[in-house]
Order: C-alpha cells, then structure tokens, then sequence
C-alpha cells in the first residue's frame, strides 16, 4: 500500500517503509534514522544506485508533497540527469550580480577595450549609469542562464519605448534625465554583450545570448563647418559676444578656437595639463588619449592661443575649474551657447574636429597625414619611439592651423542664410 502519515507516525527507529500498491512511486519511501523520519528516492544512474534524500516529514514535506517530489526527481532522471548532480550545481547568479562581478574586474583594470587598454573612470562611470539606470530595472533579477535572444530583444525595445525614462537625482544640484530611445538601447545591449563575452570567458555561461540580436545603428555624424559658419564663429570668439543675459565664460571661448585650430576631442583640449604643452617644439604631448598617449604637432596660431592666456599658480590644468585642482567644468552648456551665438544649427564641439580634417582635405593633404595630425590609431610600431613632432605633419599642421585662423579671424563673412 502507498505510504500514509500513519504509517509514518507508526514506525520505529531504523525502520524503511516504501511506497507500494496502487498509486505508488517506485523508488519513493521514508527512512527512520534518528528522531525524524525523513524522506527519500532510490533510483539507478548508470547502473548505479543512488540514494537522494527529499526532505524531513512535517512542514514544508508531506507526504502527498514528497511523493510529488519523487516523481519530479524521477522525471529528471529520465531525462538523463542525475538529480544529486543537479541539486549540488552551483545557484546561477543573476544579471545584476554579474554585472556587479564585470564592474568590480573593470574598476581593477581587468577589462580592457578594444585599443587593448583598461577602461578610463569616465568609461566606468557610464557603464555604472547604464547597468543601475537600465539593464538592473529590466533584467537584473533574472538568472543568467535564463537570458536568450528574446529576452535581449525584449530588453531593447522596452528600452527604445522609454520604459526605464525616469528623472534621477545624482548629486546636490545634479539631475539626470533618462530618456531611453533606439541609440540608449544600442549602446546598452553593446554593454550587455561586453559582460556576456566576459562571463562566458569567466566559464559562467555558454555562449552570449546578445550575438546576433539586430539593433539600431545611427550613421556616423560627418557634421563639419562650412566657411560661413567658421567666419561667425569667429566673430563671437573675437567679440566675446554675450549670449543671452550674461558673457560666454572666457575660457570656452578659447577651448572652443583652439578646438577648431588643434582637431583636438573635446576632452583633449578641456583636461590639457601644463606638463602636456610643448610650446618650445610646438606640440602636445598627451598623456591619456582614446588611444593612449598621442604626440600632436600644433601650429603658430594655436601657440598664440596658448601663449595669451594667463596660468593661475598651483593649478596643474591650463583650464583649471574654480574649484580644487579639477578642469573646468563648463563646456556642456557655454559650448551650446556660442554656437547659438554664431547661429550655427545642430553643431557640437567634436564638429570642430570634423572641420579640421575638412580644411586639411581641402588643402590637398592625404588621409594618413590628416589621421596623424588627429592623432588616430594605427601609425606604426616605431611611432612609440618618437618623441619629437615628424617635420611632415608638423608643416600640415602649421599650415591648416593659419588657414583656420585666417577664416576665423575674417571681418567679413558672408551673410547667415
């Protein structure tokens, strides 16, 4: 007969009571070992008997619940498992705790990029806003093994909908605004697959549920300024013309010509340290780039730029914030000022690099000196050996620089259209 809690409540120590008869799970009994009895299913894996204990009788196990249990584990074996090597696999961790896990190898430099370099704070500080503003929220409690293709999809156009579009508090004075759309989502699932790479390397999982998974790309933006737009620019650069109820802050404004002199990102010019200017060679050298350290010649008009303007002692910074030893701060929002000021629609200051090589194109120079003078990947082993700026693109440099100033500088401009 199938076992009831009578028969449990009856048996004596080091007793065995199996389940037989009608209704019956083969494999399935109690044993009584010590106080307790306990419930169990012997079952045969690769000719071998094996002994898996369910659970103690009494509360959560009944006896209908540890039958129903035995045919589970039954199931299981069926399959081809054995139910004791399930039981003793490790739990898999959920996204948010492989996320945590890839952050803390990233922070201590294990995570390299694609130029083979660990990833800069700036970087690290993204991917966090990234993982705690959407990946965490939509997928974060889910096991890992758990994610396929669809569930990456799925991330992705909750994304791109706005499901995660919250107003979120960073600081004092600080707010961040999440709006989502189909780039956040690209540039999301890109992180997602990056920790997905690490963790199958790891040998958390398999393979990376985000190959494959189609999402947005934008094309590259080839906005660049046009010879109008540069004369405009120069006049509020040279005027330091007020924009809207108060001055643009001086030093945007020369972030901004020498931005548009050098080719130099944003980030290049607005963090140059003293140390990294070399006015007697005329050149940069620049310690921490995109890719790495970079040598940068510059010419006569930008060495007028730097020339002009005032160090402030104790200050390691050319462009020192009015705060501690940081950089200025102030870019974001005065940059959006002067080109509003020089009416000059849907620019940017990485614009201003893209107007650099246009200029340099226009004069004739090749794609490798002008990949040079940007400071591009790719120019040799030997060039880690050069410490002074070659005679080639120096002369480049000098000569796009004077025409850029020539066009800045320009008192007559043709008319806005």
């Amino acid at each position: 007969m199938p076992i009831t809690k009578t028969d449990i409540d009856a048996m004596s120590l080091n007793s065995t009571l199996w389940d037989s008869g009608r209704g019956s799970v083969a494999g399935f009994g109690v044993r009584r070992q010590r106080k307790h009895p306990t419930f169990c299913l012997k079952y045969s894996k690769s000719g071998k008997q094996r002994w898996y204990t369910i659970g103690r009788y009494g509360s959560p196990w009944t006896v209908d619940q540890a039958r129903i249990e035995a045919k589970r584990l039954l199931g299981v074996v069926a399959a081809g498992d054995d139910p004791a090597v399930v039981r003793d696999r490790p739990t898999p961790v959920s996204v948010g705790e492989l996320c945590d896990q890839y952050m803390e190898s990233a922070e201590a430099g294990g995570i390299l990029t694609r130029f083979n370099r660990p990833k800069k704070l700036s970087t690290l500080l993204i991917d966090k806003g990234r993982i705690s503003r959407h990946i965490k929220p939509l997928i974060g409690s889910k096991s890992v093994t758990d994610i396929d293709g669809r569930a990456v999809k799925r991330l992705i156009e909750d994304i791109t909908i706005g499901k995660t579009k919250a107003l979120i508090k960073t600081k004092l004075r600080g707010r961040a605004n999440v709006t989502g759309g189909a780039a956040t989502a690209a540039r999301v699932a890109d992180l997602l697959s990056g920790i997905m790479t690490w963790a199958v390397d790891e040998g958390i999982i398999d393979r990376n549920p985000v190959h494959r998974v189609r999402r947005y790309r934008s094309e590259s933006k080839q906005r660049f300024l046009s010879t109008e737009e540069l004369g405009r620019l120069g006049l509020v650069l040279a005027n330091e013309k007020d924009a809207g109820d108060s001055s643009i802050h001086p030093y945007a404004l020369t972030i901004i010509k020498l931005l548009c002199l050098t080719g130099c990102r944003i980030g290049e010019i607005n963090g140059l340290r003293w140390t990294e200017l070399d006015l007697g060679l005329k050149c940069l050298r620049l310690d921490d780039t995109k890719t790495g350290k970079s040598l940068r010649p510059i010419g006569d008009a930008a060495i007028a730029v730097f020339k002009a303007h005032r160090r402030i002692a104790g200050k390691p910074f050319i462009f020192p914030g009015s705060r501690g030893t940081a950089a200025y701060q102030g870019m974001g929002k005065e940059s959006a000022r002067i080109f509003k000021a020089a009416k000059i629609d849907k620019a940017s200051p990485h614009c201003l690099r893209h107007t650099f090589a246009s200029v340099a194109s226009g004069l004739g120079y090749s794609d490798g000196t002008i990949a040079g003078l940007l400071g591009h990947k790719g120019r040799g082993v030997t060039s880690r050996y050069i410490h002074i700026p070659d005679k080639a693109l120096a002369s480049a440099a000098e000569a796009i620089s004077a025409e850029i100033a020539g066009i800045l500088s320009s008192n007559k401009p043709s008319p806005a259209p």
